[in-house]
């Protein structure tokens, strides 16, 4: 099964096409030049998780069913039927013909057949769990007598994917609480096509029975568009069916509540479903704040005479809050900002993140998820590479060897001094940071950036490529790196913000300066936008392109400006040291490996305030 989404499948073709040249840049930068133009790249992405809240489509929002995303009916009287198939019809056609039936209330009736039987659909938001209340309703085609049982289960998306892959959790309902001896756990069933003759089925009970045909459905009762065999998993409901002896007819007894075609939809209450029921394979209640898609199935294995097998119908569903939703689901994506902090990946023991290798060694990209955004990095074992955004929690500020200074920040932790901060590694432009949760994009506040310890020493002291203007190594009068940030609108449009990672433009060598601390840009400017890029351009290139490293340390995406400036002035002193400061007095001063000096020493020194800031100066 094909598992990509469009913005996966965007973030596979970028990364794709530029990863020759980024690696071959990156070779050249580290001295150590391969034939890196015969890579072929095999991109495998994985997803961590993170709390998942969202809007599925853009405009006015709907409480009713938005789309069907898998039909896995078992055998039925009204299977091929319920909804119609036609010759050449696959899981796909099947799923978008229940969109059809149930889809903004239209309330046409599907069949999920015997036990395991089942339907998994979405709204076009995240359904909040709202305190005290039940979140949604479920309708079916149940009366008096006539109540053919099917179990929700639900299940967020909280790898952001928009695809059901995620945990899935049981809605308790009243077996459970009442008689749930009765109840048959991991109950599973296989059901062995039998063209146009009885559907024999085993279960892992030691139990064996029959999908039995009858005279009032002629068509195949097998699901035509299934494999030979197919298998389902579930809890198992005690029967339910007893033929009453005075009338022969028979009668499907309801459960009290809890389940889909139990009782009449005329009885809203007994139709409607609590988040809170949900409980994991162990029963065990699970605490839910939002739910993304909702399954049903068909919970009975049971045949009743001429009724045919027990088989859940679904006529449709709806939020039973939309706007409470709504704005649950607002709240959450406003507030969210990526720390680096937050994330479900393991950094190595050299305190650094590059995503997982593949076995043959060649490129594999994996994905993780930072507040309400989604990073792609890419390691290249076979390269001794990577490239994007990597996870970095390295203190050290110094640059010797490639690996792992070159996971240095030149701060030496993350904004407000947390512990993860992000290292951005690209050639051109950077792969794709997607923003999450509405389809139209959403307005960034901004980010903190500063500059690499690798890109610092550079700049500082030279990259071996490349000279200034009168021939120096380090950067000089007219010497500059900039950092631009791209924001895609949902129409594909373009807007960017750019900031300096390095300014020696200026006639004035007093106003160069480089950054030496995190420094705020703002980005909401850029307006709604469903993804940022990053690039780099400078004055220092050669015939390869940009000879300074184009890595940047990023952190605190959509956080809020804390006013500081990140800017460290390049002089040959500490006298006339620009500053926007009030107390600029000099109250201590290290080397840059952290020991403390009473003068300045030749080199780089690290000079802290009496406001409580520190700079980093160069002394000649």
């Amino acid at each position: 099964m094909n598992t990509q989404t469009p913005c996966t499948k965007k973030l596979k073709d970028s990364i794709t096409n530029k990863l020759i040249n980024s690696i071959t840049h990156k070779l050249i930068n580290s001295q150590n030049m391969k034939k890196a133009l015969l890579l072929v790249v095999t991109l495998a992405l994985t997803a961590a998780k993170v709390t998942a809240q969202q809007f599925f489509k853009q405009g006015k929002l709907s409480q009713y069913i938005y789309k069907v995303v898998d039909y896995s009916p078992a055998p039925g009287q009204f299977v091929n039927t319920m909804p119609a198939y036609e010759e050449g019809d696959n899981a796909a056609k099947m799923a978008l013909k229940c969109t059809e039936s149930l889809a903004n209330n239209k309330r046409v009736l599907i069949t999920l057949g015997a036990f395991g039987g089942s339907v998994t659909f979405h709204f076009d938001h995240s359904v909040a769990n709202i305190a005290n209340k039940k979140d949604f309703i479920i309708e079916g085609n149940a009366f008096q007598n006539s109540s053919e049982p099917g179990i929700v289960m639900v299940s967020k998306d909280v790898n952001r994917n928009g695809i059901a892959d995620d945990p899935w959790y049981e809605l308790r309902g009243s077996v459970d609480d009442e008689t749930p001896n009765r109840m048959v756990y991991g109950y599973e069933v296989t059901y062995t096509s039998a063209p146009m003759q009885d559907i024999p089925w085993t279960d892992n009970k030691g139990g064996s029975g029959k999908v039995e045909r009858n005279k009032y459905h002629a068509q195949e009762y097998y699901p035509l568009w299934m494999p030979s065999k197919i298998t389902y998993k579930g809890s198992l409901l005690p029967k339910n069916a007893t033929q009453n002896p005075a009338t022969t007819f028979w009668e499907l007894r309801e459960f009290a509540y809890g389940y889909v075609d139990n009782k009449p939809n005329t009885d809203k209450d007994a139709n409607s479903f609590d988040i809170d029921w949900a409980v994991d394979v162990n029963r065990k209640k699970v605490k839910l704040d939002f739910i993304d898609f909702v399954k049903v199935y068909s919970a009975e294995q049971q045949m009743a005479g001429w009724l045919g097998e027990t088989s859940t119908e679904v006529a449709g569903a709806e939020d039973l809050h939309l706007e409470e939703s709504v704005a649950a689901i607002n709240k959450a994506l406003e507030g969210k900002v990526a720390t680096f902090d937050d994330v479900d990946v393991v950094l190595n023991s050299d305190g650094y993140y590059i995503g997982a290798s593949s076995p043959d060694r060649e490129a594999k990209t994996s994905l993780y998820t930072s507040g309400n955004y989604r990073f792609a990095v890419t390691n290249i074992p076979k390269w001794n590479s990577w490239n994007d955004f990597s996870i970095s929690n390295r203190t050290a500020t110094n640059f010797k060897e490639l690996f792992p200074d070159q996971f240095n920040s030149c701060v030496g932790h993350g904004c407000d001094n947390s512990a993860n901060y992000c290292v951005a590694y690209f050639y051109g432009k950077s792969a794709p940071i997607e923003v999450l949760g509405k389809p139209e994009g959403d307005v960034v506040r901004g980010l903190y950036v500063t500059n690499s310890a690798y890109t610092l020493s550079c700049i500082l002291n030279g990259d071996n490529m490349s000279k200034g203007a009168t021939g120096k190594d380090e950067f000089e009068k007219g010497d500059w790196l900039l950092l631009t940030i791209w924001g895609t609108k949902a129409d594909g449009s373009e807007t960017k913000a750019e900031v300096y990672l390095a300014d020696y433009r200026s006639s004035n060598s007093a106003e160069h300066y480089y950054l030496g601390n995190w420094q705020w840009v703002d980005l909401s400017g850029l307006g709604a936008v469903k993804e940022l890029r990053f690039s780099i351009t400078g004055s220092r290139n050669n015939k390869y392109g940009l000879t300074t490293p184009s890595y940047v340390c990023v952190d605190n995406i959509n956080g809020t400006n804390d006013g500081k400036s990140g800017k460290v002035y390049h002089t040959t002193g500490i006298d006339n040291l620009p500053t926007t400061d009030t107390d600029n007095r000099e109250v201590a001063r290290y080397t840059v490996d952290g020991k403390r000096i009473n003068a300045p020493v030749k080199g780089i020194n690290i000079v802290k305030y009496a406001d409580g800031t520190t700079r980093k100066v160069v002394v000649k």
